[in-house]
């Protein structure tokens, strides 16, 4: 019981610090990227109440249901604004979950392989930046890794409520994601009872029982949720907009145009590095010792959690639509994988091994010649941030020197050395995207500068905003992120110009630089345009119709 409270206390202080990386100097920064969408759908929902999906120029997106929206709302209510820290924060706090739980798992069989295995998650690049914005696949990563942890604590307690406690999660990732999320969770689930106990025929029966009955509760509790989602989208849009949500769901997610099978294996040489190969390495190396998993728990509990990472993988590798942070919940499972690879298994890993040592031990070091290269990079666009680079250096040449203290004083203790290591080069690659990546980002690909000088000319001359050949879903929604009031703004094509002429006089229109050949034939085909500037480090001109 003492070791339990122990393991139970040193969770929470995981749990705590990850929050801490996860949004530590955010407040009201501007959000970049699919966060822009994210941050229209909170500034809707916080002027107009929750609603059943979230909003866009007051219309329901059929991309997602409205419930992380709404997680965003309530800590809106909480800081009186809609700001970016709010509508981050479910996903920080579901990052920092998957770290302390991954831990939880894993201490009863060797902390040092749990601390290893958190160090290797949170230094995976996609999470890390992923687990400060808004991402709904880790929510869904802490739900796989929740349910995971559930099975194997029931086995090992010979709990029969446990097992049973999976079947809400898997409503609540079809909530959460759709029915990618519930599909996510119910395949961890039955590939999780695949290697269970097999030895006997009994046991085996058992297992197929299992496996068929996950699966098939997963089945019924999809076809019930998505009928359940059709009837809200119904009361919603009507019958346009269930189809759009079958559509953006389902049907555009299964269509034959999108990345190849091999996307995701080449998103593991940078973006997954070096979890998924390390895990994939050492899962070969293991592949030999699949049947005696029985009679050593410590491995059946690797591949377990090695199979829920590639039936991930290789699941969303076949269908043709793929985002890099889709596969975000294998990432836990495949750290604790790949963590064991390190410690445990000996022969030619033992040259991975060695570089991984070299690689984690010498970061701190390596930032310090990318500060160089990004400030020579950015600093002629004006993208490098106000920072000091004497400090930073300072920082990283500290880091450096505690990894060599640190290198040279774990000569005795190989798994102490991985696992200080590592968090040094932690500590090297967050304070490097915290202090200037991010910084830099937001400069530029910033908004609110060009958002304000326009509002300024509409404020002093009323007119509709127009936006021509402009995306509604992407250019429109980064404008409209920087109001603090709603806007019903037209939209033209760029097939059809001759509309132009047809709107009001002291339309404000808005054309990105590169699309003014197509005002050949309208009335602003000659006209100067009252300002330029850059909208997400787009080039675009502004016309008022005369």
């Amino acid at each position: 019981m003492v070791r339990e409270t122990r393991f139970g206390i040193e969770s929470w202080g995981i749990y705590l610090v990850a929050l801490l990386l996860f949004t530590f100097g955010i407040w009201d920064e501007q959000p970049q990227g699919f966060d822009g969408r994210w941050a229209l759908f909170l500034q809707e929902m916080f002027r107009h109440g929750p609603s059943l999906f979230p909003t866009t120029y007051g219309q329901p997106y059929p991309d997602y249901p409205a419930t992380a929206t709404f997680f965003s709302y309530l800590f809106a209510q909480a800081f009186g604004a809609p700001n970016h820290l709010a509508n981050i924060l479910p996903t920080a706090l579901a990052s920092a979950g998957v770290l302390a739980l991954l831990y939880r798992l894993l201490a009863p069989s060797g902390r040092t392989w749990a601390l290893l295995a958190v160090l290797l998650t949170a230094l995976t690049s996609q999470l890390l930046d992923k687990s400060r914005s808004v991402c709904l696949d880790q929510m869904v990563s802490l739900l796989c890794l929740g349910a995971f942890y559930l099975l194997h604590s029931g086995e090992q307690r010979g709990s029969r409520l446990r097992p049973l406690m999976v079947l809400p999660l898997f409503v609540l990732a079809f909530a959460i994601r759709g029915p990618l999320g519930l599909v996510e969770v119910c395949g961890v689930v039955c590939t999780y009872w695949l290697l269970g106990e097999s030895r006997t025929q009994e046991a085996r029966r058992i297992l197929f029982k299992r496996v068929l009955g996950y699966g098939f509760s997963g089945l019924l509790l999809l076809a019930a949720c998505w009928w359940l989602l059709l009837k809200l989208a119904y009361l919603s849009g009507g019958e346009a907009f269930v189809q759009q949500v079958y559509h953006m769901q389902v049907g555009g997610r299964l269509d034959e145009s999108g990345e190849p099978f091999y996307f995701y294996f080449q998103l593991a040489l940078y973006r997954y590095f070096p979890v998924v190969p390390l895990a994939l390495a050492t899962l070969w190396m293991l592949r030999r010792q699949v049947f005696r998993r029985h009679a050593d728990p410590q491995l059946r509990l690797v591949l377990r959690l090695g199979a829920c990472g590639l039936m991930i993988l290789l699941g969303l590798s076949v269908p043709h639509f793929k985002r890099a942070y889709y596969i975000l919940p294998m990432v836990p499972m495949f750290a604790a994988v790949a963590a064991y690879g390190l410690l445990m298994v000996r022969g030619r890993l033992d040259k991975v091994r060695s570089a991984y040592l070299w690689l984690v031990g010498l970061l701190p070091g390596l930032c310090i010649l990318v500060l160089f290269v990004l400030k020579h990079s950015w600093h002629k666009h004006g993208y490098w941030p106000p920072v000091s680079m004497p400090l930073l250096i300072a920082i990283f040449v500290l880091l450096q020197l505690l990894a060599l203290y640190c290198w040279r004083k774990t000569l005795g203790s190989f798994g102490r050395r991985l696992v200080l290591l590592s968090a040094l080069a932690l500590a090297a690659q967050w304070t490097l995207l915290v202090a200037v990546l991010n910084p830099a980002k937001d400069l530029q690909f910033d908004t609110q500068g060009f958002v304000s000088q326009v509002e300024q000319r509409r404020a002093a001359e009323h007119g509709p905003l127009v936006f021509f050949n402009l995306g509604q879903d992407t250019w429109a929604v980064r404008y409209m992120m920087n109001l603090d009031h709603d806007e019903q703004p037209l939209f033209v094509s760029g097939d059809a110009p001759g509309q132009l002429d047809t709107l009001p006089h002291g339309s404000w229109v808005i054309v990105a630089r590169k699309d003014r050949e197509k005002l050949q034939g309208t009335s602003l085909e000659n006209q100067q345009p009252v300002y330029e500037g850059r909208l997400n480090d787009n080039p675009c001109l502004v016309f008022q119709l005369q």
